[in-house]
């Protein structure tokens, strides 16, 4: 089996997506490199790290879970 040496791309749910972004942004100092935010519907923001890419998602039916 071959070992996972890098993923390209990753997106996790969030309920706030204001407090979601100071966390990664303020915290951690992660620089947002796409932004789609729509005032009634999904909400995108997207991070370069490395090769990949990292986003936090906010829509309706879309939350964090445990499962």
């Amino acid at each position: 089996m071959t070992p996972i040496t890098e993923i390209a791309f990753t997106c996790y749910p969030v309920i706030d997506m204001a407090r979601a972004r100071a966390f990664y942004e303020n915290i951690l100092g992660l620089k947002p490199t796409m932004i789609h935010a729509s005032p009634d519907g999904p909400q995108w923001t997207e991070y370069e790290i490395g090769s990949g890419a990292f986003a936090l998602g906010q829509a309706p039916g879309w939350n964090p879970s445990a499962d």
